[in-house]
C-alpha cells in the first residue's frame, strides 16, 4: 500500500534562498523517496527565513499546519533533511511524539526515521534537538562574531537601509557568491534627517513632537500613514548619521533591551561618504537625551520642556520652601454681546506648599525681570570666551576621574588573581589534601567575587558621574558660538528663547519683592547693577 509522503522545506534566513526558493532541500528529497518504492509524493511544506531557534512550535503557522492535516490523517510520512529543520530547541522532540500519536511517520534524510515507540528512542530524539539547540548558539555565536568584525571594517552587514540611506551594489559578492549591498545617502530624505536633528538641538524637541511637527509639515513617513516617537528615537540615535556603523544597539534577553552606547561596536573609521550630520551635532543629541534621562533617575521630579507657555518651567522655584514651581495658569472664555467668543490667558507659577508668606507669582512680572537680565547678561557675553576655561575643568575632573578608576582597576586585578590561585587549589580541596575544605575555599571565591562585583557598580557609579558632570560643562560650549546673543535671543520663538534659558540658567529662586538668579557659569563681572527689581545673582 502507497504511503503518502509530505516534506518540509526550511531555511532561517534570506540569504539562504537562492532566488526565493529552497531547490537544494527539494531534490534532496526528491533523490531519498525515490530510494523508498512505495512512498508518494503528496505535497510540500515551506518555511521561509523562519529561525528554528528563536521561534516556538506554537509561534511556527506551517508546523501547525502540519499538525493540523495531521489530526485529518491527510498523510502519512512527514519528510525532511535533518532534524534541525523541523526545530532546535528540546521542546521540538514532543513535536515529534505528537506526530507520532496520530500515525506519522517522521523520516530525515540524514539521520533516518525519529521514532519514540520505545523509552530510547524518546531520550535519543531529545539529545538531537537538544544538540541543534547548541548548533544553533554557536551559529549565533559565529555570526555575531563575523558581523562585529564587518562593521569594524566599515562594511554593511545587511538589513534595511536607515532612513535617508538607499542601498545599492557594491562590486563585492558574499562567500555564497551573492552581491552585496552598500549604504548611499538619499538627497531628499537626508534633508529630512538633517531637519529631524535640528528640532532636537535648538529647537528642545522630543520625540513625540518632532513627530507631531513632521507630521504637521505633511512630510511623508517612513512605512506608516505617520511619523512616530519610536522612528524619531531610532534616527536620532543612529551613529550612521556621523558616518559611523554600529552594531550591538540592543540584546536579546526574552525581549529587546537596548544597550548603553558605550557597549556598542563601532566601525574604526568614519566613513566619509555615509555623513549627514556633523559628529559634533550628533553627539550634542545624545548630550541632550542622556541628561534628560540623567534628571529624570535622579529626581523623578518633572522633566525641563519647552513646551508650554511659561518661559521659566522647569528652572523656577520657590524661595520659602525650595519647592518647584507649578504651572497654575488660566484661561477666561466669553462671548460677545456680538456672539463673538473670546479668550484670555493668564500666566502663574505656583508654590505647591502654598508658602504663606507668598505662593503666586505673575508670568508677566516674573518673566519681564529675567529676560531683562539676561538679555543684559548676553549683550555683554559676546568678547567672553570661556572654552579654555570650560576645558581645564574638565580635565582636571577627567584627571581625578582617571586616577580613581585606576586604583579600582588595580584592586580587581588583585581580587581576579585570588580568585584564580583559589580556584586552581580546589581539586586538592575536593581530595581533601588541602588545608581548607571545599566548602571553605567556595565561600572565600564567593566573597571574593561579590567585592569585585562592588568594585564594578562603583566605577559604573563614577563614569556617570562624570558623564554627567561633562555633559553640564558642554552646554556651556553653546554659549560660546553665537556672533550676537542679545540680539539672537531677542529675535528667537519661544521655543528657541526656553532651550537658550535652560542651557544658561541652573535655577531662579522667587519670593515676595525678591528674584535670585543662579547662572551656570560665572558672571561676576557680566550682571547690570539691578537694584530696584530685588534681582541678585
Amino acid at each position: 500500500m502507497s504511503k503518502k509522503v509530505r516534506t518540509l522545506l526550511r531555511v532561517s534566513s534570506r540569504q539562504q534562498l537562492h532566488d526565493d526558493d529552497i531547490p537544494v532541500q527539494r531534490a534532496e528529497a526528491r533523490q531519498y523517496m525515490k530510494l523508498h518504492p512505495d512512498w508518494t509524493f503528496d505535497r510540500e511544506y515551506i518555511e521561509k527565513a523562519v529561525s528554528a531557534y528563536k521561534n516556538s512550535v506554537e509561534e511556527r503557522e506551517v508546523l501547525q499546519e502540519i499538525l493540523k492535516d495531521a489530526k485529518e490523517r491527510q498523510f502519512d510520512i512527514l519528510l525532511t533533511y535533518m532534524s534541525d529543520r523541523i526545530g532546535r530547541q528540546e521542546e521540538y522532540s514532543f513535536y515529534v511524539a505528537a506526530l507520532n500519536q496520530l500515525g506519522i511517520e517522521v523520516w530525515t534524510i540524514k539521520d533516518g526515521q525519529l521514532k519514540t515507540e520505545e523509552h530510547i528512542d524518546k531520550l535519543l530524539n531529545y539529545i538531537r534537538f537538544w544538540q541543534n539547540e547548541g548548533e544553533s548558539k554557536k551559529t549565533s555565536m559565529r555570526v555575531r562574531d563575523t558581523q562585529r568584525e564587518m562593521v569594524k571594517s566599515g562594511k554593511f552587514v545587511g538589513g534595511k537601509a536607515p532612513y535617508g540611506y538607499r542601498l545599492v551594489p557594491s562590486g563585492l559578492l558574499s562567500n555564497h557568491g551573492r552581491q552585496l549591498k552598500k549604504l548611499e545617502i538619499e538627497g531628499e530624505k537626508a534633508a529630512v534627517v538633517r531637519k529631524i536633528y535640528s528640532l532636537a538641538i535648538f529647537q528642545g524637541m522630543g520625540y513625540e513632537r518632532i513627530a507631531k511637527e513632521l507630521n504637521r509639515q505633511k512630510i511623508p513617513p517612513i512605512t506608516t500613514d505617520k511619523w512616530k516617537p519610536g522612528t524619531i528615537r531610532s534616527i536620532l540615535t543612529n551613529p550612521v548619521y556621523m558616518g559611523y556603523l554600529a552594531i550591538g544597539r540592543r540584546v536579546n534577553r526574552g525581549n529587546l533591551k537596548r544597550q548603553d552606547r558605550k557597549d556598542w561596536v563601532y566601525s574604526e573609521e568614519q566613513i566619509k561618504e555615509l555623513v549627514i550630520i556633523p559628529k559634533e551635532m550628533w553627539e550634542q543629541a545624545q548630550q541632550i537625551r542622556e541628561d534628560r534621562k540623567a534628571r529624570i533617575n535622579a529626581s523623578k521630579e518633572k522633566l525641563f520642556t519647552t513646551k508650554g507657555r511659561l518661559m521659566l518651567s522647569g528652572m523656577s522655584y520657590c524661595g520659602y520652601c525650595g519647592r518647584r514651581l507649578k504651572n497654575g495658569s488660566y484661561c477666561n472664555h466669553w462671548e460677545t454681546k456680538s456672539g463673538e467668543k473670546k479668550m484670555a490667558f493668564t500666566g502663574r507659577y505656583i508654590c505647591p506648599e502654598k508658602c504663606a508668606e507668598r505662593s503666586c507669582y505673575s508670568q508677566t512680572l516674573l518673566e519681564g525681570i529675567v529676560l531683562e537680565v539676561v538679555e543684559n547678561c548676553m549683550a555683554r557675553l559676546k568678547p567672553i570666551d570661556i572654552t579654555e576655561e570650560l576645558q581645564q575643568m574638565i580635565n582636571q575632573k577627567r584627571g581625578e576621574t582617571e586616577k580613581e578608576q585606576k586604583a579600582i582597576h588595580k584592586e580587581q586585578r588583585s581580587l581576579r588573581l585570588d580568585i584564580r590561585t583559589l580556584e586552581e587549589k580546589l581539586p586538592e580541596a575536593i581530595r581533601g589534601d588541602y588545608c581548607f575544605s571545599a566548602e571553605k575555599l567556595s565561600a572565600m571565591i564567593r566573597e571574593k567575587e561579590a567585592s569585585y562585583q562592588q568594585l564594578s557598580h562603583k566605577l559604573e557609579l563614577m563614569e556617570a558621574c562624570f558623564h554627567k558632570q561633562l555633559i553640564q560643562y558642554r552646554e556651556m560650549t553653546l554659549l560660546c558660538a553665537a556672533p550676537d546673543w542679545k540680539s539672537e535671543f531677542h529675535n528667537a520663538d519661544a521655543e528657541v528663547k526656553k532651550m537658550l534659558l535652560f542651557c544658561l540658567i541652573n535655577r531662579v529662586e522667587v519670593k515676595d519683592g525678591e528674584i535670585r538668579i543662579k547662572f551656570k557659569i560665572r558672571l561676576e563681572n557680566l550682571l547690570p547693577e539691578i537694584h530696584d527689581s530685588g534681582v541678585s545673582e
